[in-house]
């Protein structure tokens, strides 16, 4: 075999091989994935469309994060939010890299994935907890009328990117034939909570805080995987690059760290 066809042999079984690992590399195995107890779910959204509506919600956690998918629908509208925030254990060493605005998190849904979509202009607001973007849009060929909105907070000052450890983004589209104007989102906007954060959340006994939970079974974590990604029957949904898996270890010395 002459030295260019043993390069074109080593080339190509370095392609394939990385063809394999990529195809190895599969979400279900990076943590775990369940259903919450509505009471143990984090995000709130409390406007008339969903009052006494149980959400769909998934939650995912692994060593250094957790990421909630919560989906609100009804005949007064739907709303699909992500959130995230690091764990406590290494908070001082992980951030969150997700440096995006309404307008590129907007079309990460597959709500409004394949659509064209008109925006207006966009404004900041603020809840309880944070200041928001929001940015209204309608669905050209629905005619639906909705607002995105996102926000990051907690800064980590010391990571040199000052990225934060908490962050927040989703939509809200009203009823097709319904108007919904800026001031209709900046109320939803308000009407946001996080427990745990802005509201309480339920307190665990010192038995169940000492009580590991057993993950759930695999095919389980599957369907609540898929479950957040395609969304649940009844209409679209679903945020198909659930989890996303976007903690970073960071240092704020003046050379590169080798373990981080």
């Amino acid at each position: 075999m002459s030295n260019n066809q043993t390069v074109k042999t080593l080339l190509a079984m370095l392609v394939i091989a990385g063809a394999l690992g990529a195809c190895s590399f599969n979400k279900i195995d990076t943590g775990v994935f369940r259903k919450p107890a509505e009471n143990q779910g984090r995000v709130l959204v409390e406007v008339p469309a969903f009052e006494g509506l149980d959400p769909v919600r998934v939650n995912y956690a692994d060593s250094r994060i957790t990421e909630e998918y919560v989906l609100y629908r009804s005949q007064g509208g739907q709303a699909e939010v992500f959130f995230a925030e690091t764990l406590p254990l290494f908070r001082n060493r992980t951030i969150l890299d997700f440096n995006k605005l309404a307008t590129t998190t907007v079309p990460m849904w597959r709500f409004n994935q394949n659509r064209e979509l008109s925006l207006g202009k966009s404004f900041l607001t603020e809840n309880a907890f944070a200041d928001f973007w929001v940015q209204p849009y309608q669905q050209a060929d629905t005619g639906r009328q909705c607002a995105g909105f996102i926000s990051q907070w907690e800064i980590r000052m010391d990571d040199p990117d000052l990225r934060p450890s908490k962050i927040m983004f989703g939509y809200f589209c009203a009823p097709k034939g319904t108007r919904f104007n800026d001031e209709d989102a900046e109320r939803l906007i308000k009407s946001i909570q996080i427990r745990g954060i802005s509201v309480p959340l339920r307190v665990e006994s010192v038995y169940a805080l000492n009580t590991k939970t057993p993950p759930p079974p695999r095919d389980t974590q599957m369907a609540n995987m898929v479950l957040a990604q395609d969304g649940a029957g009844g209409g679209i949904a679903g945020l198909p690059d659930y989890p996303l898996l976007i903690w970073r270890m960071y240092n704020d010395f003046d050379f590169n760290c080798v373990n981080c």
